[in-house]
């Protein structure tokens, strides 16, 4: 082929991309946009891949502010307008990021969160299950787990309405327990809220109702066997507590686990599965 019949075969193949586009994804620049996170709708600027109607899709930056009026920033992949992929979100003014793999615009499987404890910076790396520092293996019920020298398990799962006088204001979820005091000083099984509930489908956290046993005590009359505010001395047991939690209707009980509050930033005890 002569030189002239390449070159002009070059000219035409540019002119051939220069129509139909090289195939590049469709970018925008600090854009304002207002996002349906499966936690609520947050507004903010966004730069990077969108799709045809302008939702952010691909590789991007977002960036808007919390109710306190503290700036977060996600950087990352984007699916359909939710955080999807690899990313890493860090709030501004308090020395907390985290960064891994995201489904539902939570972290879920491996990742890495930094944040400070009383000005002492602290980090977690491991898996979370919606958002939620968490090992990813559960047990089910009756099936013993140890945590700050505590050894415990659920034997029992039950809804109501009522708790005693008390009534829920969605529905009362009555856990029975058994507990075994494995320190060196006198404990209460139960005290300074010691467990927490977490939904694995969506993140949120729903603490004990400290209210409901004592109203349950009153109402029974039985005020024999301990409870969740029994002093129970080192090596002896506390069987049959119960624990309390107000949860919404429409909560699906067998998504949640049980685990102790404080292990919610490290992620370093087994949950408990319940099952109705």
């Amino acid at each position: 082929m002569s030189l002239k019949n390449t070159l002009a075969t070059m000219v035409s193949i540019a002119a051939i991309f220069a129509l139909v586009g090289c195939g590049g994804p469709k970018t925008v620049q600090n854009q304002q946009v207002t996002l349906s996170l499966t936690y609520g709708d947050r507004a903010g600027v966004y730069t990077g891949e969108v799709n045809e109607q302008n939702i952010p899709n691909g590789k991007g930056k977002f960036e808007t502010k919390n109710s306190a009026g503290q700036t977060w920033v996600y950087e990352g992949t984007f699916k359909d307008g939710h955080f999807d992929g690899q990313g890493k979100t860090t709030w501004q003014g308090i020395n907390q990021s985290e960064e891994g793999t995201y489904s539902n615009d939570r972290l879920n499987g491996q990742g890495k969160r930094t944040f400070s404890v009383n000005g002492k910076p602290e980090t977690y790396e491991g898996n979370f299950v919606s958002g939620i520092p968490m090992k990813a293996e559960t047990v089910g019920l009756n099936t013993d787990v140890s945590y700050a020298d505590w050894t415990y398990k659920v034997t029992a799962v039950k809804t109501q309405k009522s708790a005693g006088n008390k009534q829920a204001s969605g529905q009362f979820l009555i856990l029975t327990m058994d507990t075994q005091n494995n320190g060196q000083q006198t404990r209460q099984p139960g005290s300074g809220n010691f467990y927490v509930l977490a939904d694995t489908s969506n993140g949120r956290i729903y603490k004990m109702d400290n209210d409901a046993p004592a109203q349950i005590r009153i109402t029974t009359k039985n005020f024999n066997n301990p409870w969740y505010l029994s002093d129970v001395n080192p090596g002896n047991k506390a069987n049959g507590i119960l624990i309390v939690f107000d949860i919404p209707d429409d909560v699906n009980v067998n998504n949640l686990v049980l685990i102790p509050n404080q292990s919610q930033t490290k992620g370093d005890v087994t949950p408990i599965k319940l099952q109705m």
